[in-house]
């Protein structure tokens, strides 16, 4: 069955109305293609009729029959994010079950050495009231005897240690692996969404309190609809995975890129201060402009992808929502009077050179996609 025959319209805001239709359409592709009801499924189709536009994209330009595999791997890839952070829960419980298994047993050698102590003590005066051989033989037994359990608890306790700390050591592996996924684009591999609506109160509230400057850049690939149109979802996945390898390229320590959502980027520039921010942004809308994208099958030459990139700093005392805005902004500003450019926050003493001004162009990078 063609999905794209019935194509879901861009996503809006939800009315009972609009809510009923995308669901009753969600029932009818899942009994067309023959699948099981459950809820993975539902929530699937019941997003892509929404308008999601990644599981649009995705949907849109697969090849292959929509089976029940195809289906899980496509729910994984862009809904999985509520089972990875079970998954998290799970394995943080089973590192704070072992740690707890680790402190029984810290207690229990705790335990032993005090009860071995005891036995010392009491030794100590069966030797005083010694009076014969005989008593002093009997005191020895008592001490080889004790010292053997206190060697065989202490091997025994040794031999779980080892197991425990190799466990949680997985379990900590497992968990950073999880965590690291949960917060991973899984189409681009940079930063996602999540990482960065953490990322950006940590950035901020750091900035606040040592009063260092912080960039935010919010960036955005200039008609990439038309390119998706023009050359399909497979190629327009692949332009997404360039622009953020050239971003990660060209930014460098504490420097965050993330995947905002659908072809639009962020970058945060810590310790940078606007006209620096702005200077960096040229510089990675240069780098992506440089770039001649080839079809790498058929040789066709694409042209080459731009960028409008808008640029804030932090205020002191200000909330995360005014800083994103003020970028958010900038970018509009980039994209109204022209696009392929960088445009700062309304109002700031510092400007960006027009595209083209460069006195010495670099030579075009052919990239294969």
């Amino acid at each position: 069955m063609d999905s794209k025959t019935d194509h879901p319209s861009p996503k809006m805001p939800a009315s009972p109305e609009r809510t009923q239709t995308v669901a009753v359409s969600a029932l009818e592709r899942i009994e067309a293609l023959g699948l099981k009801p459950i809820p993975e499924f539902y929530e699937l189709w019941f997003r892509y009729f929404e308008g999601d536009p990644e599981i649009v994209r995705a949907v849109d330009g697969y090849g292959g029959v929509f089976d029940e595999n195809a289906c899980h791997k496509l729910y994984k890839r862009f809904l999985g994010a509520t089972a990875r952070d079970e998954m998290m829960r799970k394995v943080s419980d089973q590192v704070q079950q072992a740690i707890g298994e680790l402190a029984g047993m810290l207690t229990s050698v705790k335990s032993a050495t005090s009860e071995y102590g005891e036995t010392l003590d009491d030794v100590n005066e069966k030797i005083q009231d010694a009076h014969s051989i005989e008593d002093l033989t009997s005191v020895v037994s008592i001490i080889l005897q004790d010292t053997k359990k206190m060697v065989e608890k202490n091997q025994e306790l040794e031999s779980q240690l080892d197991n425990s700390s190799a466990q949680v050591t997985e379990l900590k592996k497992n968990l950073d692996n999880v965590r690291k996924e949960a917060f991973t684009d899984g189409l681009t591999g940079v930063s996602n969404r999540k990482a960065f609506d953490q990322q950006v109160v940590a950035l901020t509230e750091e900035a606040g309190v040592n009063q260092t400057p912080l960039t935010l850049m919010m960036i955005d690939i200039d008609f990439f609809k038309k390119f998706n149109d023009a050359y399909g979802h497979q190629i327009g996945d692949q332009v997404l995975r360039l622009v953020a390898r050239t971003l990660v390229e060209n930014v460098k320590g504490r420097d965050f890129v993330a995947r905002y959502g659908g072809e639009e980027f962020s970058v945060m520039l810590p310790e940078t201060p606007l006209v620096g921010g702005v200077k960096v942004a040229e510089m990675l809308r240069r780098s992506v402009e440089n770039k001649e994208v080839v079809n790498k099958t058929t040789e066709e030459n694409l042209g080459r992808i731009t960028l409008s990139i808008g640029v804030s700093e932090y205020r002191e005392g200000e909330g995360v929502s005014e800083l994103i805005e003020r970028a958010d902004a900038a970018l509009y500003n980039a994209k109204r009077t022209g696009r392929n450019r960088v445009c700062p926050e309304e109002g700031a003493d510092v400007s960006a050179p027009e595209p083209g001004q460069n006195a010495e162009a670099p030579k075009p990078h052919v990239e294969q996609v």
